[in-house]
C-alpha cells in the first residue's frame, strides 16, 4: 500500500511539473527593450484611430488629423515584453492575460492586429474568461470574445485566427494624460480623503432623479444604466449622502438625500402584521429595515429632516419584534402569513444591532439599547464559535460598527476583542506592494492572479476605524492601535487611487457622469451604489476620527 501511495504521489507531481512545462512555455514573457508603440485615438469611449510605429517615428497624418480636427484624446500604449506564440489559445492563454497590464499581438500573412488593454479595458473583457463559482471568483478573459474581435480587426473568419494567426500576448505601458501623484498610507492626508468624499457624494447625488430613485448600476465605460434594484443599498446610499451633507453642508447633498429618503418612505414603507417595516415582496428581508433605521436616523440627527423621527421608533419596533431570546434575529417575514421567518444569512443580524445602536441617542428608547447589547453579545459569542473561531474571520463588518456605537452605551469588552482579532486576521492577508501585478497595496485579495475587489476593502475600512476609534477611548497598547492605524490608511489610499477622479476618461461615453465613482475592482466598471456608499462611509469616519490634519485629535 505505502508503495502504492509512493507511485501515486510521484505521478502527480509528474503531471503538475509537465502541466506548469506547458503553461510556463504558452505564456512567460521576455522583455521587448524597445519595442513597438501602439498609438490610439478615443473619443467619447470610442476607439476612432490607430497606428503602430516605433520609438522616435513621427505620427501618421490621418493620427494627428484624429485628434485635431475629430477631438479623439490620443494614448500610447508601448509593448514592454512579449510571449512566445502560442499554440493552443484556451484556458491557459487565458488566464494569463494580467488584467489592465496584458494585451494580444495576432498576425496573420502581412496583417497584424492588437488588442490592448484600453481595448479589454472598453469591453469590459477582464475576469469574464474562468468562473469559480463555489468561491465567487472570476479571472481569465473570453478566448470567444478575443477570436471575435481580432477576426473583425483582422478582416477574416474566426476560425482562421485559431487555425492560422500566430497568437502572442504582449505586456504594455500606458501612457496619457498628465501623471497623477500615488497616494500611499504615509502620503494619506485629510484633504485628500475629503475631496474624495465630496467626489463620492455628488456621484451618487447626480444620479438621484426627481422621484428620489438612485442610478443603481451604470457600466462606466458607455454610461449605461444596467438595471437592477433593491431597497437595503438605496438606504446604505442615502445614510452615506446624509454623513456626507453634515460633514460639507452642501445643499445640493441634502437635496438629494432628501429625495432619496422620501422615496424610501412613500414606496418602500409596509405593513410586517402590526408593525411598519422596509419591502413590498410577499417575505421581507431584515436587512432592508435595518439600513432604512441607519439611513433615518442620520437624517434626523444630522438635522436633515426631523420628520424621519417617527419612522426611527417605528421601524425599530419591527427590528426588536425579529430578535430572538438568546439576541440572534431572525431575518425574514412572510407579510403573507403574517410569521417571522428564523433563518439566517450573511450581515443582517449585524445590521439590525448597528441600527439599534445608533438610533438609541437620538430616540432614548432603553429597549433599542438593551436588543443592540444583546444583538452584539450573540454576534461575538454564540454565533462566532466554531473550532478555529479565534484564527478565521468572515465579513460581518458591521459588527465592529455596532460594538462602537454602542461603546458610550454599553462598552462590550468581548465585542473589542472580537474586533481587534479580526482585524489583525484582515492585517495578515492584506496585501502589499509586489505582492501581484495589480495595484494591490491595501487590498483584501485571494492570491496574485485575481484582481482585488474594492467593496471589501471599502467596508473593511469602516470596521476598522471604528475598531480604532474604541481602541482609543479603551488605551489598547499603543503599538496595535499604531499597526491598525497603518493598515487603515493603506486601504484607504488604496480606494483613493482606484477612485474615478478622473480615471481613465478616454475609455468612458461620459467622464463627468462617472467622476467620483468607485469601481468594483481595476478593472470592473459596473457601477453599483453601494460601492461608493461603503468607501464613502469608511472615510466620513476616517476624517471625524483623524480631523484636519489627517492626524490624530
Amino acid at each position: 500500500m505505502a508503495g502504492l501511495l509512493a507511485r501515486w504521489i510521484a505521478a502527480y507531481f509528474f503531471l503538475v511539473a509537465v502541466v506548469c512545462a506547458i503553461v510556463w512555455r504558452e505564456v512567460s514573457l521576455h522583455d521587448v527593450p524597445a519595442g513597438e508603440i501602439v498609438a490610439s485615438v478615443w473619443k467619447e469611449g470610442v476607439l476612432i484611430d490607430r497606428a503602430v510605429v516605433a520609438l522616435e517615428q513621427v505620427l501618421p497624418a490621418h493620427i494627428e488629423s484624429a485628434v485635431r480636427e475629430r477631438g479623439g484624446e490620443l494614448v500610447f500604449e508601448k509593448v514592454v515584453a512579449e510571449s512566445a506564440i502560442v499554440t493552443s489559445p484556451q484556458v491557459a492563454f487565458s488566464v494569463s492575460l494580467v488584467p489592465a497590464r496584458d494585451g494580444v499581438r495576432a498576425t496573420l500573412g502581412d496583417k497584424t492586429a492588437y488588442l490592448t488593454p484600453d481595448d479589454l479595458l472598453s469591453a469590459q473583457l477582464y475576469d469574464h474568461g474562468v468562473q469559480i463559482a463555489s468561491i465567487s471568483v472570476s479571472l481569465g478573459v473570453p478566448i470567444e470574445q478575443i477570436v471575435h474581435l481580432l477576426a473583425e480587426k483582422l478582416g477574416v473568419r474566426e476560425g482562421e485566427v485559431l487555425e492560422r494567426a500566430r497568437l502572442r500576448r504582449i505586456r504594455v505601458e500606458r501612457h496619457a494624460g498628465r501623471p497623477v501623484e500615488r497616494v500611499t498610507g504615509e502620503s494619506l492626508s485629510a484633504d485628500k480623503v475629503r475631496e474624495a468624499v465630496v467626489a463620492a457624494a455628488h456621484y451618487l447625488a447626480r444620479g438621484v432623479s426627481e422621484q428620489g430613485r438612485f442610478r443603481y448600476m451604470v457600466d462606466a465605460p458607455t454610461n449605461r444604466d444596467l438595471g437592477g434594484y433593491d431597497w437595503p443599498r438605496h438606504a446604505g446610499a442615502t445614510y452615506f449622502l446624509a454623513q456626507a451633507a453634515k460633514m460639507t453642508g452642501d445643499a445640493e447633498l441634502s437635496d438629494a438625500c432628501r429625495r432619496a429618503a422620501s422615496l424610501l418612505r412613500s414606496r418602500a414603507i409596509s405593513w410586517c402584521g402590526s408593525l411598519s417595516c422596509v419591502g413590498d415582496e410577499p417575505v421581507v428581508s431584515l436587512g432592508s429595515t435595518a439600513l432604512a433605521v441607519l439611513a433615518f436616523t442620520e437624517i434626523v440627527e444630522d438635522g436633515i429632516d426631523e420628520s424621519y423621527r417617527a419612522l426611527v421608533v417605528d421601524l425599530s419596533r419591527f427590528l426588536r419584534a425579529q430578535q430572538r431570546p438568546d439576541g440572534e434575529f431572525m431575518h425574514q417575514y412572510d407579510r403573507v402569513g403574517h410569521r417571522a421567518i428564523d433563518v439566517q444569512g450573511l450581515y443582517y443580524s449585524s445590521e439590525a444591532t448597528l441600527a439599534l445602536a445608533r438610533a438609541y441617542p437620538v430616540i432614548h428608547d432603553e429597549a433599542n439599547l438593551v436588543a443592540a447589547a444583546r444583538g452584539l453579545a450573540h454576534l461575538v459569542g454564540p454565533a462566532w464559535s466554531f473550532f478555529g473561531d479565534r484564527y478565521y474571520f468572515g465579513e460581518e463588518h458591521w459588527t465592529c460598527q455596532a460594538m462602537a456605537a454602542l461603546w458610550p452605551h454599553a462598552p462590550d469588552s468581548r465585542a473589542l476583542d472580537f474586533c481587534l482579532r479580526w482585524q489583525a486576521f484582515s492585517r495578515a492577508i492584506q496585501q502589499r506592494e509586489g505582492d501581484s501585478y495589480f495595484d494591490s497595496d491595501g487590498a483584501i485579495g485571494v492570491g496574485p492572479v485575481v484582481t482585488p475587489r474594492l467593496t471589501p476593502v471599502g467596508s473593511r475600512c469602516e470596521a476598522a476605524v471604528a475598531t480604532l476609534d474604541v481602541a482609543r477611548r479603551a488605551d489598547v497598547p499603543q503599538g496595535d492601535q499604531r499597526a491598525l492605524d497603518a493598515q487603515l490608511r493603506r486601504a484607504l489610499a488604496l480606494l483613493l487611487r482606484q477612485q474615478f477622479r478622473p480615471g481613465p476618461r478616454h475609455l468612458f461615453k461620459s467622464p463627468e457622469a462617472v467622476y467620483g465613482a468607485m469601481p468594483g475592482s481595476e478593472v470592473d466598471w459596473q457601477l453599483r451604489i453601494d460601492y461608493a456608499q461603503h468607501a464613502g462611509s469608511a472615510m466620513v469616519r476616517w476624517l471625524d476620527l483623524f480631523g484636519d490634519e489627517g492626524k490624530e485629535k
